[in-house]
């Protein structure tokens, strides 16, 4: 019952261009971060929050480069997972084809996240149970929307992209121009209230600017899922990395001057049990404006990275299905060529935390956990790309010497191995124990699957040099 490793041969060229791919990147970040976890940051570190952001930006690009060697290189058919069929080997793909279903987890945090903006908004909607139900029917539609196929999937993304990034810079740029705090005097005693390291209440993370940058890098990384829409793509290997790098300076206008305004127009206690930037924005807006920035900053944020997180999740999840990691029939795609099983999967998952109340730190710290585990094994298969793909790595449009890029990916390795241990240490003991035990259970069904063998991994992974496709025993 051995693997079968099947190349298959390059598919014709994708219907996404590099604009496309840019909307997809910044879609998928955006909400994540400058969204969800600025006014919570806030409270971590005062005014140096704006800081913050800027380093956890840097540390989050340096984490995902290599990434943008990897796209410039090899166009992947099925994102990390094709990389590690390829680049790793049977196992750590079967490792990651079952750890990757807590992944789905994260989608409850942006439909958390709406509701809690619509909440602070709308009085009747602050409760417990109105905040539910409004998480779940976001959820719903954008399951709906990805039912529709990528085309519809990737318009949809582009209009919410072009509203988002128009609101937030509307935001930064009045809020800036209205600041009375002293957000730059690195001396006032609100700069930096619980000083530069990180602060522990009852053993858990609980401030400082270090901790306020280490929770903010979870927002620095997404668009490195970008290199899941390879077969997709119009010219992967030209379109991805560009769109990757666009994003990098897209983050440092939009979360530094977001941060800048949110911090400077507001103190610290003023935001009091608040999580979200409704406050700061009725101080800033006129009201008709204020709807304007609420509905096209927060919500289309929000909801442009949950519709673009439905959409690399079913890609990732649908590659493992096709090769048998995962029942063929949980990857059956309807008429559109959507996952229909795998959406309703990951919109159920994606349920249970709004139902369950959890709050929006505590969800992106699981979720990063789990980010984290999967960076392990994407070191193991990244640092193998130049030996085994020398001269299309030669070729590459945005080559370096094999000796630094060994080092960027050490160096990327080595901040998830402290955000890891961030996270474990940002929840309850037992919160945190049953997330790295759910993973291990994940690891250990891969690797019995692995060995169980019955397995046809399609790489679906092509570089110019590869030549026609082969099948290896």
């Amino acid at each position: 019952m051995a693997i079968k490793i099947i190349k298959e041969p390059a598919p014709k060229p994708g219907t996404l261009g590099k604009v496309e791919l840019y909307a997809l990147a910044v879609g998928q970040v955006i909400g994540a971060g400058v969204i969800t976890l600025i006014v919570p940051a806030i409270k971590m570190t005062g005014y140096s929050a704006w800081l913050a952001y800027l380093a956890a930006i840097i540390m989050g690009f340096i984490m995902v480069l290599p990434f943008v060697f990897i796209s410039s290189t090899l166009r992947l058919g099925g994102g990390n997972y094709s990389m590690l069929c390829e680049l790793a080997g049977p196992t750590v793909s079967g490792i990651y084809a079952f750890s990757y279903l807590t992944q789905c987890l994260g989608l409850s945090l942006f439909g958390a996240a709406a509701s809690a903006y619509l909440g602070d908004i709308i009085p009747v909607l602050g409760g417990t149970v109105p905040r539910a139900i409004v998480g779940v029917s976001l959820l719903t539609f954008f399951f709906v929307v990805n039912l529709l196929g990528v085309d519809v999937m990737a318009k949809a993304q582009k209009l919410m992209t072009w509203l988002l990034i128009a609101a937030l810079i509307l935001f930064a740029i009045v809020g800036i121009f209205k600041m009375k705090l002293p957000i730059f005097n690195f001396s006032d005693p609100n700069f930096l209230i619980n000083g530069w390291g990180i602060t522990f209440t009852d053993g858990q993370i609980s401030g400082g600017f270090t901790g306020a940058l280490l929770l903010f890098v979870y927002s620095c990384q997404g668009y490195y899922m970008t290199t899941a829409y390879g077969r997709d793509s119009k010219n992967a290997t030209r379109d991805i990395p560009v769109a990757m790098l666009m994003t990098v300076p897209t983050l440092i206008i939009l979360y530094v001057g977001v941060a800048m305004a949110g911090v400077g127009v507001m103190s610290v206690s003023e935001y009091g049990a608040s999580t979200t930037l409704v406050f700061a924005a009725q101080r800033i807006f006129p009201s008709w404006l204020f709807y304007f920035f609420i509905i096209g900053g927060p919500i289309m944020a929000l909801l442009s990275t949950l519709n673009s997180s439905f959409a690399y999740n079913a890609i990732t999840i649908g590659q493992s299905c096709d090769d048998g990691w995962l029942p063929s029939a949980f990857g059956k795609q309807n008429s559109k060529g959507s996952r229909i099983y795998i959406l309703t999967f990951m919109y159920l998952i994606g349920i249970i935390p709004i139902v369950f109340g959890l709050s929006i730190t505590v969800i992106t710290n699981m979720v990063q956990i789990f980010t984290s585990f999967f960076a392990f094994l994407n070191f193991t298969a990244q640092i193998k790309m130049p030996s085994k793909y020398p001269e299309a790595w030669k070729k590459s449009r945005f080559h370096v010497s094999n000796g630094l890029y060994f080092a960027i990916n050490f160096l990327s390795l080595a901040g998830f191995i402290v955000v890891f241990w961030k996270s474990c240490l940002s929840m309850t003991p037992g919160l945190a124990t049953a997330n790295v035990v759910v993973l291990l259970l994940m690891a250990i069904v891969g690797v019995w699957r692995a060995k169980r063998g019955n397995i046809e991994i399609h790489t679906s992974v092509w570089a110019e040099d590869q030549g026609e496709s082969s099948t290896v025993k």
